[in-house]
């Protein structure tokens, strides 16, 4: 038994490592070809692509688990082997069994990419990149990531502020440090939420207001249900600073979420933003334990190598369309973020089950 488990393993790595080669470099070269295309220079082009590349690691890893197990599989019975397998006694269950655990391993991998190196290349990307000499003046930047405050500075004020709500355009407890041409600071405004109405008018709530503070003697304190102020920015100017989200690691966009929902802020889209790394993970595990359902008619006319591709394309496009079509359900609210994020994942497991169970009987 420990024989025909080494020829499995063999068979599925040597497909793993050529599957994953083969669309590392055909996604690479196109990636590569639109840059130059685009006329930027050869050290750009290098950076781009490998900030990219955690990310087109994480979209072709699921696919290469499947590609490995139909072509390994394909081969073993192309050359009448699965036969023999199943004539020695080797059961299906321990084929599927086999081929969970080498998959377990691109689960690991997977998790990785998704929840350290491609928050790591999108903080690189943000720095080396996006950053542009219009936008310098109020480029985000996070003091203590953990503490989860956004920091940015203008002509004459700094602010702070916890998160910038999108749907209500507004800033989630906002602190601004005004100063004075001498650069001495003049006053200091605090809410618990800033609402953006138009042009560069915002209505804070809850505000607590310092003044005086460059001025001897005492600074003067003043607290108001609700004001309006002009700022240098327009609700627009925020959007971006939710992309500091994607820098975040696994850990820290938890601790993240787990600090704004004390403010009742819905939360529902970045949930999901953090569910998806855990399916999109185990997805590899799907992805390998899908084409198993072939080894149940182990004859070599039956494999044909147009029709595992055909099945592999197939297959890949619709599992991707579907499960995008209920991440969107989920980050709009309608689902809720567990179900819009392991229906997919859950549904072919759930197929991949009644496949051996139906053909338990030939199992053992």
């Amino acid at each position: 038994m420990l024989l025909i488990s080494k020829i499995i393993i063999k068979e599925w790595l040597k497909a793993l490592t050529g599957s994953l080669f083969s669309l590392l470099i055909l996604i690479s070269t196109a990636d590569l070809i639109n840059g130059f295309l685009r006329g930027k220079s050869i050290m750009n082009v290098l950076l781009e692509y490998l900030l990219k590349l955690p990310d087109l690691t994480s979209k072709i890893l699921p696919v290469t688990c499947l590609l490995a197990t139909l072509f390994a599989f394909n081969r073993l019975k192309q050359q009448s082997e699965l036969i023999a397998i199943f004539a020695s006694g080797y059961s299906y269950a321990l084929i599927y069994r086999l081929v969970a655990m080498l998959s377990l391993s691109l689960v690991g991998i997977q998790f990785l990419t998704l929840s350290y190196f491609e928050p790591l290349a999108n903080s690189k990307k943000r720095q080396h990149i996006q950053k542009s000499k219009a936008s310098e003046g109020k480029y985000l930047t996070r003091s203590a990531i953990d503490g989860g405050k956004f920091w940015y500075k203008t002509n004459n004020y700094f602010a702070t502020f916890l998160f910038f709500e999108k749907d209500s355009k507004s800033l989630i407890e906002p602190v601004f440090y005004f100063f004075n041409p001498e650069g001495k600071a003049s006053s200091i405004i605090k809410a618990s939420k800033a609402y953006h109405q138009y042009n560069n008018e915002w209505k804070f709530v809850d505000l607590t207001e310092l003044n005086n503070l460059d001025k001897d003697g005492f600074h003067q304190q003043t607290k108001y249900e609700n004001k309006m102020i002009v700022l240098g920015e327009k609700a627009e100017d925020f959007y971006e600073f939710e992309a500091d989200l994607t820098t975040l690691n696994f850990f820290q966009l938890n601790n993240f979420i787990k600090k704004i929902k004390k403010t009742g802020m819905n939360i529902l889209e970045y949930q999901v933003l953090l569910m998806k790394k855990v399916a999109l993970s185990w997805s590899c595990l799907i992805f390998a334990l899908i084409p198993l359902g072939t080894i149940f008619n182990p004859n070599r006319r039956s494999a044909s190598f147009g029709k595992n591709v055909t099945f592999a394309l197939l297959f890949t496009i619709i599992f991707w369309s579907l499960f995008s079509f209920s991440i969107t359900f989920g980050e709009s609210g309608a689902w809720p973020p567990l179900l819009s994020v392991f229906l997919m994942p859950s549904l072919c497991f759930l197929f991949i089950s009644y496949g051996f169970l139906k053909h338990r009987k030939l199992a053992f």
